[in-house]
């Protein structure tokens, strides 16, 4: 078979199964987003490494909706309150005390809840994230590889009010490519639940007779004043 068919047909089946298994839970996810931004709210996300993939494909986007902000390593970088070193050996994600850097450098707020995106779901930055948030009263959503986490004993279910699965083998390898296994499926499978997420939060905000907070592409005329007519009841916590 042509390598590119059967990877093309790996994430297709994977897609379907990720969506036949977790349709119920997508709407329920949306409909948690969307009642957190109805209380002007926001949905803070946070990936670890490709985990950020889905906080992209949340995170202040033509034809997303607004009302999310991505919780990123490289703006404390930027801010020189982590070091970059230790983003890029993967140490931070021991530390627990970069929770405080987020507080610090972020215009948090109690009526917000957490999206956490994690292959394995066992880094203590995570769970410390994920702890704290539950100790607000606030809500949780975890996005994990269940395969993977269950492999490890991740903790970060257990301070999730949902939580998606990526749907992913472990390890997560996609092809058998003349006996060699390579390529990886489970981000692909979570980027496309991000966007069936983002078109169920249409449905949520259109079913209550509101209008969707859809941003618009710069490109469009007069999408600067639209997206800013979206962002401004939240200051600073939204971008």
């Amino acid at each position: 078979m042509d390598v590119k068919r059967q990877y093309f047909d790996c994430v297709i089946n994977k897609v379907e199964e990720a969506y036949d298994r977790q349709a119920d839970t997508l709407k329920d996810i949306a409909a948690a987003f969307g009642s957190c931004m109805d209380h002007l709210g926001v949905v803070q996300l946070f990936g670890v490494r490709h985990g950020e993939e889905f906080v992209n494909e949340l995170n202040y986007r033509a034809g997303g909706i607004a009302p999310f902000h991505a919780l990123r390593l490289r703006d404390l970088v930027l801010m020189e309150k982590i070091s970059q070193s230790d983003v890029d050996d993967g140490s931070i994600y021991e530390d627990i005390s970069v929770a405080d850097r987020f507080k610090e450098a972020y215009e948090l707020d109690d009526r917000d809840m957490l999206c956490l995106v994690s292959f394995y779901g066992n880094e203590p930055l995570v769970i410390e994230l994920a702890r704290r948030a539950k100790e607000k009263g606030q809500k949780v959503v975890g996005v994990v590889n269940k395969k993977s986490y269950d492999k490890v004993k991740g903790t970060l279910l257990d301070y999730c009010d949902l939580w998606l699965d990526m749907g992913s083998e472990e390890p997560d390898l996609a092809l058998d490519v003349h006996g060699v296994k390579t390529g990886q499926v489970s981000s692909t499978v979570s980027n496309v639940m991000a966007q069936m997420i983002t078109a169920e939060m249409y449905k949520y905000f259109i079913d209550q007779g509101k209008e969707a907070p859809i941003l618009l592409s710069a490109n469009v005329k007069g999408a600067d004043v639209h997206n800013d007519s979206l962002t401004d009841p939240y200051g600073r916590r939204v971008r």
